[in-house]
């Protein structure tokens, strides 16, 4: 009877442990929706935690009006091993992100997510989520400022794109942002620059950026922001810029942290987005006059000198000659792109020229834009090529003009011709008369007799089988090689996050050399994590430093870099602003240790935050 009972004993005692190390591993999820109110056209995250799952399939996500919801390409996994007593445990987690998009504002409930792990569906239940529309409204304003007057159709002036900004005033800590921290919170890679773009791209590569400066505008305070760029009034009237919009991720809230050493500093913990199209008030554009309008205008609008040359200048009749014409503008401000070829169809040129009837296509280089024409003349009396005229409108004077080529002086000379039955071959040859052979060194002879032995086919030598291989297999092999190369160029240039980190080095130096210190190392910090510039705060830096592998030292002296920039970023007014160059010089030192960190567990660290 004992036995029985110790044997039943460790029967129940197997079966606990057996049952203890299946819930050990059974697969664990976990749904969480970050914010649960957010804004129009910004994505919120549904974060799907699943834990010690081995299959898994991707969320079966609902259609909900108003509602745009994507599985966020890639999972991000992470694999954990702990031993104690001797008991090993492992642990693997992996995480997958909604993104759930609102299109209009107003109340959503999501209907239950559900997802397939080891077999087994788990459901997330149903999820509330509201939006807002976030208006500018004062907050920000988008303008062309053009400041020459009159506009005509077609004319190219100097604009600039005035971006005029509230600054953000914390009422609880009773501070101000300046302009150098509002800029920071430009989105751009949503902003539509248009034509403004190129010059902000050309800042951007050079470390720059548009110097902000403070202006009393409608009796409120605001910082305003320029970027210059050439402008053509393409149509009459109101001009429509509104397909130019900045885009703003405007600060909310303000809040204290501590650094290592216990001080209080602040830090921007909210922001919300704000979007304004460009408006035009006061531009009008005068349409060109149809009074005075040469035959010739093919919309040229600006200032033109025109200048013919030709080679050579003694030929033959029907000998080609090269024409080329020079339309330069001289205030540098004309669109040569669109401006067409001079009119080649004046009598004195079509009555004595031969030319092609394609329409010419010029090149621009510089000022000047270059036509080039073949012409060949019909007759050995043509003593010149006659002058070639280009007229355009002057928006200065607002009248037409026309300038005309010098004439060039050319020499024409008869041509012989040859009798029909020479070209054609038809003279008679007596019947009788053999050709006479010629002597060669080698090959073959024109008139040498045609036997078998000289159209025998031949084995090929031993050297001409290496010649024969590389003409079969090179070619294709060369092919495949740069077939494989394109394909991993398009790759990475598809990866805008690895272009992103791989340059973040080369960036941080741009903006540590003028003197940006603290924006240099944050700037790295944020590309190496693949984040928009300007929104790793400092607290995140130092969490992000030390999931990277920093040791303390490196990670009080970025705290010290950001805290200095802090500090003189939110000094009391008038008070005079720290100077940047050893943070400057810090930096670069700083930036050399933190290209050796570990960026890759940073990133997985910021997704399991």
């Amino acid at each position: 009877m004992q036995q029985v009972t110790h044997s039943l004993s460790h029967l129940i005692s197997w079966v606990v442990a057996l049952a203890v190390s299946v819930g050990a591993f059974a697969s664990d999820v976990s749904f969480d929706l970050s914010p649960l109110q957010g804004w129009v056209g910004t994505p919120a995250v549904l974060k799907v935690t699943v834990r010690n799952g081995s299959m898994i399939s991707d969320p079966l996500l609902p259609s909900v009006d108003g509602l745009d919801l994507v599985l966020q390409s890639g999972r991000q996994t992470m694999n954990s091993m702990q031993v104690i007593n001797g008991r090993v445990t492992r642990d693997n987690t992996t995480v997958l992100n909604v993104l759930i998009t609102p299109k209009t504002a107003g109340k959503f409930t999501i209907p239950a997510i559900t997802i397939e792990v080891d077999g087994v569906q788990h459901s997330s239940g149903p999820l509330t989520f509201s939006s807002l529309k976030s208006e500018a409204g004062e907050l920000l304003k988008v303008q062309i400022v053009i400041d020459q007057t009159p506009l005509w159709e077609g004319q190219t002036v100097s604009g600039a794109l005035r971006i005029e900004l509230k600054p953000y005033q914390s009422r609880e800590h009773r501070v101000t942002l300046r302009e150098s921290d509002m800029w920071q919170f430009i989105d751009l890679e949503k902003c539509e620059l248009g034509p403004f773009r190129q010059r902000m791209r050309e800042m951007l590569q050079a470390g720059q950026r548009p110097q902000g400066r403070e202006a009393l505008i409608d009796g409120q305070s605001m910082l305003v922001y320029e970027i210059a760029a050439p402008l053509t009034m393409s149509t009459p009237g109101a001009p429509d810029f509104s397909d130019i919009q900045v885009f703003y991720n405007y600060p909310s809230r303000l809040t204290a942290t501590q650094d290592f050493l216990g001080r209080s500093e602040l830090s921007v913990s909210a922001t919300r987005p704000i979007t304004a199209a460009a408006t035009a008030p006061g531009i009008e554009v005068k349409p060109l006059p149809e009074d005075g309008r040469p035959t010739d205008f093919s919309g040229a609008v600006g200032s033109f000198t025109i200048e013919a040359s030709a080679k050579p200048l003694a030929v033959g009749v029907g000998d080609p000659i090269t024409l080329t014409y020079r339309i330069t503008d001289r205030t540098g401000t004309g669109r040569l792109d669109s401006i067409g070829p001079p009119r080649l169809d004046a009598p004195a040129l079509t009555d004595n020229f031969r030319m092609p009837t394609a329409p010419l296509a010029g090149s621009v280089q510089g000022n000047t834009k270059t036509f080039t024409q073949t012409l060949r003349p019909t007759a050995e009396s043509v003593k010149e090529i006659p002058p070639v005229a280009f007229s355009w409108f002057d928006p200065a004077t607002g009248q037409y003009e026309t300038a005309a080529s010098k004439p060039i002086a050319i020499s024409v000379s008869a041509v012989e011709r040859l009798a029909t039955d020479a070209i054609l071959g038809s003279s008679k040859v007596p019947t009788n008369s053999a050709p006479a052979l010629v002597a060669t060194a080698g090959g073959l002879s024109a008139n040498a007799a045609v036997t078998p032995a000289l159209v025998a086919s031949r084995p090929l030598g031993a050297l001409s089988w290496p010649l024969v291989g590389s003409v079969l297999f090179v070619p294709p092999l060369a092919c495949a090689g740069l077939l494989l190369l394109r394909r991993r160029q398009d790759r990475r240039l598809g990866d805008r996050g690895l272009l992103q980190e791989q340059g973040a080095r080369q960036r941080a130096l741009a903006r540590a050399r003028t003197g940006a210190g603290a924006a240099a190392v944050q700037t790295y910090i944020a590309d190496r994590l693949r984040r928009p510039s300007g929104t790793v705060t400092r607290a995140e830096a130092s969490r992000f430093l030390r999931a990277a592998g920093a040791d303390a030292a490196l990670q009080q002296q970025v705290d010290e870099i950001l805290g200095r920039a802090e500090r003189s970023r939110f000094s009391a007014p008038g008070a005079a602003p720290s100077t940047s160059v050893d943070d400057a010089a810090g930096a670069v030192t700083c930036l050399a240790r933190l290209d050796r960190l570990d960026w890759r567990s940073a990133r997985t660290a910021e997704g399991d935050s």
